[in-house]
């Protein structure tokens, strides 16, 4: 388990403003010097009322952050390397930029419940990490990052929000149905698949679509056996299909074919990662493990601040990708991912 702590510098730098420990320059006029003792001297009662009250605000300032310096974080990982890796480095830099928080980071296998004495909370990275710390159930405030809303609601039917939260891996419906109208304002049907034992994942992108001009074509399944017959039918209905994170739809084994049957069928795909893009999705929406990792730094920085996690929410920071290729070979005009980046993040921001 590899530790890292704040730098000296982080000290040394708040040290050095408490001390003010100025030189004094051995060729100072002793007159300049008297006059200055006798200008202190005038100095009215206010003014070092005011003086002494600046001193020791700074000095409650600087021993807060020692304080906040202290904090220390578990980044527990699923597994070693990809994109947990890259969220764990991504995370380093943010805490070597900012400062404020010490960071140890083991995966799963290491994990033991008598080494989180020695942390203040525990960032959970993966499905596979949050389950451990939900079955061990922990009391150390827990953050789950690179989750499905879904899963992660899931293991946490009862949580607590003072000591759970998440950071989702998956995007909001209503920026998903935004970035269709604005790259391809001509559709109206929008093909989803979900599992039928689950039909109430389909009401927030219902939500999301209402007072639009856009609807809903979606097909259930029951397991992979009957998982192409419902593509089938969905695309027959849709103008484009958008792809949701769920690993009975998209796996190593469905991915291939789903993209060629809708490829064949003329209905552009929106994926939710760069991998799908690449694949043959027309374009793909996703946050990227450094952008997650800079929420992550946000909500440690609020936490260390509130003693207390915000709320789940999805990702803030996003990216887009678009295969101009398959764009070109549908017959569609669509602009680059950062462009569409741009107006979405614009439109966000309208109130």
């Amino acid at each position: 388990m590899r530790i890292i702590s704040p730098s000296d510098d982080d000290a040394s730098d708040a040290l050095a403003a408490y001390s003010l420990r100025l030189p004094f320059p051995s060729g100072l006029p002793r007159a300049r010097v008297l006059a200055s003792i006798h200008s202190f001297s005038a100095m009215t009662r206010v003014g070092r009322i005011g003086l002494a009250v600046r001193m020791l605000l700074m000095l409650c300032s600087l021993l807060l952050c020692g304080l906040v310096q202290a904090a220390s974080v578990l980044v527990l990982l699923s597994e070693p390397g990809g994109a947990y890796g890259e969220f764990a480095e991504a995370l380093k830099n943010e805490r070597s930029a900012r400062g404020g928080f010490s960071l140890a980071v083991a995966t799963r296998n290491d994990f033991n419940v008598a080494s989180l004495t020695a942390h203040d909370a525990v960032i959970a990275v993966g499905a596979g990490a949050l389950r451990t710390v939900v079955q061990a159930d922990v009391s150390t405030p827990v953050l789950s990052v690179l989750v499905p809303q879904s899963a992660f609601e899931s293991m946490l039917t009862a949580g607590n929000t003072r000591r759970w939260s998440a950071i989702h891996i998956d995007q909001p419906f209503i920026r998903q149905v935004d970035l269709i109208r604005i790259a391809l304002p001509e559709a109206r049907r929008i093909g989803v698949l979900f599992d039928a034992a689950d039909p109430e994942r389909l009401q927030p992108l219902k939500n999301a679509v209402a007072g639009t001009s856009m609807q809903i074509s979606s097909g259930s399944f029951t397991g992979e056996s009957s998982l192409f017959a419902a593509l089938s039918q969905v695309l027959d209905n849709a103008d484009v299909f958008l792809a949701l994170p769920d690993p009975q739809v998209h796996n190593a084994g469905t991915i291939r074919n789903l993209l060629l049957t809708s490829f064949r069928a003329r209905v552009p795909v929106v994926g939710f990662s760069a991998a799908y893009a690449r694949a043959g999705a027309v374009m793909s929406l996703y946050s990227t493990p450094e952008q997650i990792a800079r929420q992550t730094a946000d909500a440690i920085a609020f936490w260390m601040r509130e003693r207390t996690w915000p709320t789940p929410r999805h990702p803030r920071h996003f990216t887009v990708s678009v295969n101009a290729h398959v764009a070109r070979s549908l017959g569609l005009r669509i602009e680059d991912g950062d462009a569409l980046r741009d107006k979405l993040v614009r439109q966000e921001r309208l109130p």
